[in-house]
């Protein structure tokens, strides 16, 4: 009996594997590369892989990394100095827009399933999207004001009176 020779593509993937190649389908969906129904194929394929090849598949023709993703910062640069509005953007699009978007491509998959008939999928999609797009623009806006830090304490007594 022959031995198999296992390559990367053959190694199974796990959950969170599969979940991080749904929220980098939707930052891209976000920026425009995919169409609905590609986004929709695309995430259905990416959450039933089973192996790397599988899951690479999903990923064939798209940029490793979304340009809305900001680069690190240059060695050089100040302390304070990170690009605000690319690092907030980022978590807006990874932390309410994704889920948003999956969840959207999720009901009118339920929707289609079910039948069809009277599309309710409006109303989740329509007042979750509101807060996505409030989300939105308060990461836009934000962009001129200081991170929000607390100060910290030094261990130690109390300082006295």
């Amino acid at each position: 009996m022959a031995r198999r020779t296992v390559t990367d593509r053959d190694i199974r993937v796990s959950d969170v594997e599969r979940d991080q190649a749904v929220s980098l389908l939707a930052e891209h969906f976000a920026e425009g590369r995919l169409t609905p129904s590609e986004f929709d194929q695309r995430t259905t394929e990416a959450l039933s892989a089973r192996t790397r090849g599988e899951l690479d598949h999903v990923m064939v023709d798209l940029p490793a990394v979304p340009a809305g993703v900001p680069a690190p910062p240059a060695m050089d640069a100040t302390p304070g100095s990170v690009d605000r509005q690319g690092s907030r953007m980022a978590h807006w699009r990874r932390s309410s827009l994704a889920p948003w978007a999956i969840f959207a491509v999720f009901f009118v998959v339920v929707w289609v399933a079910t039948g069809g008939g009277y599309f309710w999928p409006v109303w989740p999609i329509m007042g979750w999207g509101l807060g996505v797009a409030i989300n939105g623009v308060k990461a836009l806006t934000e962009v001129g004001s200081p991170p929000t830090e607390h100060p910290r304490q030094l261990p130690g007594p109390p300082p006295s009176r």
